[in-house]
């Protein structure tokens, strides 16, 4: 009988038990979660780096099954991102709520020119409503009303880590429970020895003390290259109106040594003892791990589908950088589909080519986007197509385009590997683009498959295939802290779009779901 009490008997009972909560509870890239409650409802911001509108804020009621409720930067003159480079934008959001108003601290870097020496930017913001935000300053004690430092700036702890470029102690959370101030860190950079660690004062002003567990929160303790779920870190700690404590982090899922996605946001309890958090009991975070009594989520999610056909975008959509001409048009007032107006960038280019984005937000699904039908055919250059996309430096692109060394139209893939791209053409028997036309991006755990078909149940012609790390790291000296997104976009591949040719754009977008069935353990 004395097995029933084996430690990982009760593990493996834990996660075969049936509740409802289980990671990353937002899926798709979302990374620096910043969570607070209001009531019996919970608000989580995260960073969006050079994507436009800037840093989303997720609404739930149970934790669980989360919504896209607004942005908190949606004019060029709270978040400047005119030519920042993959990585750089806006970073680590914190959330508070203070007499009934809303603040934000975030920060921009522009660039990682070392000759320019940009550093970031921190910015403090405010709302009522937290769609509607204010400008300001915040690097020290501040004025609430004003947003204006009010007293002296003040070193307040320097982590765990040895006090090296390794360490980096950033996205500083305080928060007050019982009589304790609690300061919550994320520590060692973003990849594998990213983690969180805590301190704990009688004053916000310190000093501080470690936790005698630090680090509360560190998946790579039990091996990089073992468990699926690694770089967590970058925490808050909140309560439930039922008084459990829960951790919001990031993490990243580890598909065969990278992660497509990106950083991810997490979940998991937080049990107290001795005026110190345990998080997860102890236990490294693995996502078969269940927990909480919230309303079951929906697994695989029911399918995305966009017609165009209302006078704004679904704010799911991203723009890349600061948009400073109009480029796309949706039809609305019931009608389907949406115009590019292309310019002559493109999705390689550090500017604002014709393109919207979605994260995505599954590594097993199918991107499938439909193109209008045009009345003439595209010239060399021209181009309207889709890609799966994590930078400028790095996008697998399949589209429609004038041929390349001979006339009329062809499917073009384009797939860019470090410094190589492998091009390739198949000629289009048509001198228009077909309304029936859709072009596919199969994305799964290990790899990406670029196809097109025609008809609602055409046979798909799969072109192109390549694995999935392309999509998960950038080349070296270059940094992206972004996961991969899908992408409509059309462009005059440095050429003004010429007025004789046909408007450009798409009927509809579906995003289809499978299973994933990602194991806990990094093993393919």
């Amino acid at each position: 009988m004395r097995q029933l009490f084996n430690p990982v008997f009760l593990i493996q009972f834990w996660v075969l038990a049936t509740f409802a909560i289980k990671n990353p509870i937002i899926p798709g890239w979302n990374p620096d979660p910043s969570i607070i409650r209001v009531g019996d409802e919970y608000f989580l911001a995260t960073s969006s780096f050079e994507y436009w509108p800037s840093t989303p804020i997720y609404k739930s009621k149970d934790l669980a099954n989360w919504q896209l409720y607004s942005h908190a930067f949606t004019r060029p003159s709270q978040a400047q991102l005119y030519g920042v480079p993959t990585g750089a934008g806006t970073w680590a959001p914190t959330l508070s709520l203070v007499d009934g108003k809303y603040y934000m601290a975030s920060m921009t870097r522009w660039t990682y020119d070392p000759v320019a020496r940009v550093w970031p930017r921190v910015m403090w913001v405010s709302s009522h409503d937290l769609k509607t935000w204010i400008w300001g300053i915040y690097q020290c004690e501040v004025n609430v009303d004003s947003g204006r430092c009010i007293g002296e700036y003040r070193s307040l702890w320097n982590g765990t880590l040895p006090h090296n470029s390794s360490a980096r102690p950033e996205g500083p959370k305080i928060f007050k429970r019982d009589h304790w101030y609690y300061l919550l860190i994320a520590e060692g950079g973003t990849d594998d020895l990213h983690r969180a660690s805590i301190a704990r004062s009688a004053s916000p002003e310190g000093p501080w003390e470690a936790a005698p567990n630090n680090p509360i929160l560190f998946n790579g303790a039990y091996g990089y290259d073992n468990l699926t779920v690694q770089s967590t870190g970058h925490a808050t700690l909140f309560d439930t109106p039922e008084g459990e404590s829960y951790v919001a982090f990031l993490a990243r899922r580890k598909i065969n040594g990278t992660s497509p996605l990106g950083r991810e946001t997490f979940l998991a309890p937080v049990q107290w003892k001795n005026g110190w958090p345990i998080v997860n009991g102890g236990q490294p975070i693995r996502l078969t791990q269940s927990f909480g009594n919230a309303t079951d989520q929906v697994l695989p999610p029911k399918p995305f589908t966009d017609n165009f056909d209302r006078a704004n975008l679904d704010p799911s959509w991203y723009q890349l950088r600061i948009p400073y001409t109009t480029n796309f048009m949706t039809k609305g007032n019931g009608a389907n589909g949406i115009t590019f107006k292309p310019n002559v960038f493109g999705l390689s280019d550090r500017d604002t080519p014709a393109a919207i984005l979605r994260k995505q937000t599954s590594l097993n699904m199918t991107f499938s986007a439909q193109l209008l039908p045009t009345n003439s055919g595209l010239g060399y250059g021209e181009t309207v197509g889709i890609s799966a996309y994590l930078s400028e430096l790095q996008h697998q692109d399949i589209a429609v385009s004038g041929c390349v060394n001979s006339t009329g139209m062809c499917i073009v893939t384009r797939l860019m590997m470090n410094t190589t791209t492998e091009y390739d053409q198949v000629r289009l028997n048509s001198t228009s683009i077909a309304s029936d036309m859709t072009l596919h991006i199969r994305a799964e755990p290990l790899s990406y498959t670029l196809g097109y078909s025609f008809g609602i149940n055409g046979t798909k012609h799969w072109l192109k295939e390549l694995p999935s790390s392309w999509l998960a790291f950038a080349p070296t000296n270059w940094f992206v802290f972004e996961g991969a997104s899908f992408a409509l976009f059309a462009t005059g591949t440095g050429q003004p779009w010429p007025p004789h040719a046909p408007e450009v754009g798409f009927s509809k977008v579906t995003e289809t779901y499978y299973e994933e069935d990602i194991p806990d353990y990094d093993k393919w």
